[in-house]
């Protein structure tokens, strides 16, 4: 008994308490609001005040130049009498005409610049404005305010506050004071024996039919206050006798005193609406709610409690939507969870099945709370409606989510949240359907739904096909945003492709690619490993793809159309969009390539590994190369600079290291070192050494002549890529001809760099001479000096006899050449010196 009213005095004094805090939140900001307001409102009034004064300041302009018309009249009664009386006859249209000229100085500018000056009359304090869900959200708790403090939804108009306050708990105080003392007369004469057990029950039976016969006399008249009190204390000595008769005397079985405590209640309920009183319906709740906790016999009976529980909400919803009480929605849905979750403290996992379906339906009834409110009743949602549906949605996830986890497997619980998408897609196809003015609830039904099917996915699957799963489901809800034209779908399948990005980077690719491949496994199972990447990676990249075409053009809409007015703004543009698209999806797809190339040609083909990701950058440089020129950025350019010289950075770092670039002496004693590929010289590496640099060098060239007729501040960038083609064909000749040389003819390897130094030269020359690019001349003769100084203070000296001669009969030749080509286009430098001059 002790725990039954020490629970009654925490439900009732917790529930004020929290209700109290949140009122005391939202006055704050509606006072603040009201503030804000009110000084608008004085800035309104003081601009009214000076256009006012303006205006009639305006009003008696006209009036100085008709004082100063009078000496008109006196000029033409000086002409001609005859005159005058023309003007006299002139008709009432033509009487304009005459004071024409000071028209324009009448009317002044300053009629048109107050506009301007009006502080108030700009957007500045809109912000402040609360918006349709404060407002709603402080009208119901306002009310609750209202029934905690004055016992009724709104205070009497012209009632002064310290009456209703006092009033209303002198009322409250007296029938919790009358009550308590029908109780202490119970005990009482239960410890001295003055009546019989029959008696005592009887005498509280009829003191409640009695407060609550003369509540009803009273109710509508003088004393109204006074019936409500009245009729909530006859209620409450009603629950009270019952529960005696069962508990204390044990007059009654557990099952006719259930039956009479519901009979109070429909009684109560009865009474509620035939008085048109909330507090009799509130007083019903609560003795309803606290009929199940009065009569437990702490034996586990889920099925009749719920069911009791079940009938007691679908009475008050049909009271509610009788009523319009709204009030009440919570009131159920407050203690219904709260006696559920206090009952499962007995669960056991053979009672799934008595206590999942009736959890379903709680749910399903207080969503369907909601969806008669709001839409049967073509009422708008308010913040807390819209916070009880997602607050209901996610009391019954949790709860059925754990119990269907433990009773059998995480894999079911996905059929739990395909039920619960299936049901708010309902929800959503009725309000489009309808037409439906209801933003908030529409977008909170699209979230929910959008929410569950998400989550479905990692239910089914495993980790692996996770990305591949979202993507597919963010394309899925990016066709059906066109359809129904809703931004707000729109972008939450912006948000779940943000999810695919992150488990693409940070989970997937580190888990495929951060483990060592099975260099042993057989070819069949590569392939399967291969196919598996390929649909993992590859199809969350196409949906970004197909993602992008959809954005560019949408999906043609549907009849089920959303309107403006129930969808929200765009938060990113189309245009930043598809850009931002285009590179996440090539930032991913050029990742991807990088790892899958470099790791199936370790399997494959390991000495094809490097070139292989060289092709794969510069095909991403040809990409930039391409949408430059074709005018889509000139940041593309910028891009296009830093590819190329990662590159260079790549060749430096990672191809030449591969293939044993070493540095060592000339010869045996020599103090001068060489560059050269260390180990025997390989055929198979020189080739794939010649299809890295060539395609590097090739791809330079050829973006050197697409960008020859840009004009767009191409020249400096083509100069660099002519250099960089030029400095990488140097490098490869002379590392290839010095390690050839050096493995198979090593008299000649010193002399043979020579001359290929000399035919560079030579060439480098005549291409300066004939396009008349003089930095192409000087670095040409800048490396014939180079090569006569290696020639006469390092070739000479370890050159053999045979490959003296053959070295310097040829780098004579050459040098000889460059000499005849300067003299055959002497014309040429002839002409530049008679310009400068």
């Amino acid at each position: 008994m002790d725990d039954f009213f020490g629970f009654i005095a925490f439900v009732l004094i917790l529930v004020p308490i929290v209700i109290i805090a949140m009122l005391t939140v939202l006055m704050g900001r509606q006072r603040r609001n009201q503030d804000d307001l009110n000084l608008t409102l004085r800035k309104i009034e003081a601009e009214l005040r000076e256009d006012r004064k303006l205006l009639r300041e305006l009003a008696k302009a006209p009036v100085m130049p008709a004082s100063e018309t009078p000496p008109q009249p006196a000029l033409f009664e000086a002409q001609t009498p005859a005159t005058a009386q023309v003007i006299f006859d002139i008709t009432d249209s033509q009487l304009p005409a005459e004071p024409a000229p000071p028209k324009p100085a009448t009317p002044p500018t300053p009629v048109a610049e107050p506009p301007q000056e009006n502080p108030w009359s700009q957007n500045t304090c809109q912000p402040a404005e609360p918006s349709r869900f404060e407002l709603a959200a402080q009208k119901i708790l306002k009310e609750i305010w209202n029934w905690i403090i004055v016992g009724e939804g709104h205070r009497p108009e012209g009632v002064a506050m310290e009456y209703a306050v006092a009033s209303n708990w002198l009322l409250r105080i007296g029938v919790l004071i009358l009550v308590t003392g029908i109780g202490f007369f119970l005990k009482y004469s239960i410890d001295n024996g003055l009546l019989g057990e029959q008696a005592r029950v009887a005498l509280s039976v009829l003191a409640g039919v009695g407060m609550i016969v003369g509540g009803v006399r009273l109710v509508g008249g003088t004393y109204h206050l006074f019936s409500q009190g009245l009729l909530g204390g006859g209620i409450a000595v009603l629950y009270f006798s019952v529960f005696a008769a069962h508990s204390f005397y044990h007059l009654l079985d557990v099952y006719p005193t259930f039956a009479l405590m519901i009979l109070v209640t429909a009684c109560a309920a009865f009474l509620a609406i035939k008085l048109d009183s909330m507090l009799v319906a509130i007083f019903a709740i609560i003795g309803g709610y606290c009929t199940p906790i009065m009569l437990s016999t702490g034996q586990v009976n889920f099925p009749g409690l719920f069911s009791y529980m079940l009938l007691l909400g679908t009475g008050i919803l049909a009271i509610n939507w009788y009523k319009q009480w709204h009030l009440l929605n919570f009131l159920s849905f407050f203690f219904n969870y709260l006696l559920f979750f206090g009952s499962m403290q007995n669960y056991q996992v053979e009672y799934f099945w008595q206590v999942l379906p009736f959890l379903t339906g709680f749910f399903v009834l207080y969503s369907t709370t909601v969806f008669l409110f709001c839409l049967v009743n073509h009422s708008k949602s308010t913040l807390l409606d819209l916070i009880g549906l997602i607050v209901n949605a996610a009391i019954f996830f949790g709860t059925a989510y754990h119990l269907i986890d433990e009773a059998y497997g995480q894999i079911w619980t996905a059929l739990l949240t395909v039920a619960l998408a299936a049901f708010y897609v309902g929800h959503v196809y009725y309000c489009l359907a309808r037409k439906v003015a209801d933003k908030e609830l529409l977008i909170s039904f699209i979230g929910l739904a959008a929410f569950f099917v998400t989550i479905t996915l990692p239910l089914l699957l495993s980790n692996q096909w996770i990305t591949v799963s979202w993507s597919l489901q963010a394309l899925v809800m990016l066709w059906m945003a066109g359809k129904l034209r809703s931004a707000f779908l729109q972008q939450v399948a912006y948000l779940l492709y943000a999810l695919v990005l992150v488990r693409f980077c940070f989970m997937d690719l580190p888990g495929q690619y951060g483990m060592t491949m099975d260099s042993q496994q057989s070819f069949g199972a590569f392939l399967l490993g291969l196919l598996e990447r390929v649909i993992s990676f590859g199809i969350p990249i196409l949906s970004l793809a197909l993602a992008y075409t959809l954005i560019e053009k949408p999906a043609p809409a549907s009849p089920l159309a959303c309107d403006a007015g129930n969808d929200v703004p765009l938060w990113l543009k189309d245009n930043l969009l598809l850009q931002i698209i285009l590179l996440i999806g090539g930032g991913l797809l050029f990742v991807v390539l990088q790892l899958e190339l470099f790791r199936s040609f370790a399997y494959l083909y390991p000495p094809l590994q490097l070139p292989v990701l060289t092709l794969v950058w510069l095909a991403l440089c040809w990409l930039l190369l391409s949408r430059y020129v074709a005018g889509t950025g000139d940041w593309l350019l910028q891009a296009l600079r830093l590819f190329l010289i990662g590159v260079f950075l790549k060749m430096l770092l990672f191809d030449l290291p591969s293939w044993d670039l070493t540095l060592g002496h000339i010869a045996a004693g020599d103090s001068l070192w060489s560059l050269r590929y260390g180990g025997a010289y390989s055929f198979e590496l020189a080739l794939m050494r010649l299809l890295d640099f060539a395609a590097t060098i090739a791809f330079l060239l050829f973006a050197l002549r697409r960008l020859a007729d840009h004009e767009t501040d191409s020249g400096t960038i083509r100069q660099w890529l002519g250099g960089a083609a030029l400095v990488l064909l140097f490098t490869f000749l002379s590392l290839e001809i010095n390690s050839l040389l050096y493995q198979y003819v090593p008299g000649l390897r010193s002399g043979g760099v020579s001359i290929l130094w000399s035919i560079f030269a030579l060439t480098l020359v005549f291409n300066g001479i004939k396009r008349q690019i003089a930095g192409l001349r000087l670095v040409g003769l800048a490396l014939f000096a180079l090569v006569a100084w290696k020639v006469f203070f390092i070739d000479l000296a370890r050159l053999e006899q045979i490959y003296r001669i053959v070295a310097f009969i040829v780098l004579g030749m050459l040098a000889l050449g460059g000499a005849f080509f300067y003299m055959r286009y002497q014309q040429t430098f002839i002409g530049n010196a008679e310009n400068k001059t």
